[in-house]
């Protein structure tokens, strides 16, 4: 509970230095007139695009599920949302929620549901760095510094290289396991042992050439919606910049929402002002205001509904026998 408590204060420290950072030296009329005299047809299509990346994730996640079980694109759907708002808790409880509420209500084991969100967000982050190398092959980024978002590509390659030994070393794998569990205490070995056994399932769909494509298109075409939500959003506030532009302001939306915020509040907004300020030279009010809608139609909507389909489905969810946040399992 302590260490739970300590998360919320250092996250929500986090987010009151980024936002000072942020709205430092903006100018707040000219940004509120930049953000009312925005394109309504635009921000609209925006809103509903982003929706639509929601459920292309919850196809996805179902592919991904598919050696673990069949599961139905409602219930992955709700899923999704209701975790995605649950994000917006301090600690991004909603990253262990989504699983967790979703093996209850299909009946699904936890442990190869959890590693399907780490298998996620590899393809997330294989997607986010190949649509930056397109836009750096167009000639878009014209500023050395949007060279620093490829930073994490050596991360990202040293996680693929983890999970594939994972798939195809299983016994190696389950062996490295071993050597922690003997170290827990006796009773909690069996447990441990389970849970590392079926976790690898969760990378299964990896050895399915079928599966494996299916989800690496379906990743690709996932992000370049994402990217065409926040073209629409630059669209909207007259800006002319290609639709390149919006694959760099996405990395470093994406870098920025590493930072551990409640709902990326105050790292998405530093992140996307210093890409259009820096990269593109975007003056600081319309940056400002593009940083606070894009946020806004991206994170608000989707909570909302997450929020109501957490409501609707919290019998299916059994709510009533759900731990407290500090008590879900940690990643």
């Amino acid at each position: 509970m302590k260490s739970h408590t300590l998360k919320i204060v250092v996250s929500l420290a986090l987010t009151a230095v980024l936002l000072y950072f942020f709205f430092r030296g903006a100018d707040i009329g000219a940004t509120r007139d930049a953000i009312l005299g925005a394109s309504p047809g635009w921000l609209a299509a925006s809103v509903l695009v982003g929706l639509l990346t929601f459920f292309l994730r919850a196809v996805r996640w179902i592919w991904i599920l598919r050696p673990v079980g069949r599961v139905g694109v409602g219930p992955a759907f709700a899923a999704t949302a209701a975790g995605f708002a649950a994000n917006n808790l301090p600690g991004k409880v909603g990253e262990v929620l989504r699983p967790y509420l979703l093996s209850r209500s299909e009946k699904l084991p936890f442990s190869p549901l959890l590693a399907s969100i780490l298998l996620e967000r590899v393809f997330d982050g294989a997607s986010v760095i190949f649509f930056f190398l397109l836009a750096m092959a167009s000639g878009v980024t014209k500023s050395g510094g949007a060279a620093r978002i490829l930073a994490p590509a050596g991360v990202l390659a040293i996680i693929i290289a983890v999970v594939l030994f994972a798939v195809f070393q299983r016994a190696r794998t389950e062996l490295f396991f071993e050597f922690f569990w003997r170290r827990l205490p006796e009773k909690l070995q069996p447990r441990a042992r389970e849970f590392a056994a079926t976790f690898v399932d969760g990378f299964a769909s990896l050895r399915s050439p079928g599966l494996l494509l299916a989800i690496s298109g379906g990743s690709l075409a996932m992000w370049l919606v994402i990217n065409i939500q926040i073209w629409c959003v630059l669209k909207a506030f007259s800006l002319d910049l290609p639709l390149a532009a919006a694959y760099v302001v996405t990395a470093a939306a994406v870098l920025g929402l590493a930072v551990p915020t409640p709902g990326g509040l105050g790292s998405y907004q530093v992140a996307v002002q210093i890409a259009l300020m820096d990269v593109f030279g975007v003056e600081r009010a319309a940056a400002t205001s593009v940083a606070l809608v894009a946020w806004a139609t991206s994170f608000v909507f989707i909570t909302a509904i997450g929020l109501i389909l957490l409501v609707v489905n919290s019998r299916k969810f059994n709510l009533r026998g759900m731990p407290k946040p500090e008590e879900l399992p940690s990643k």
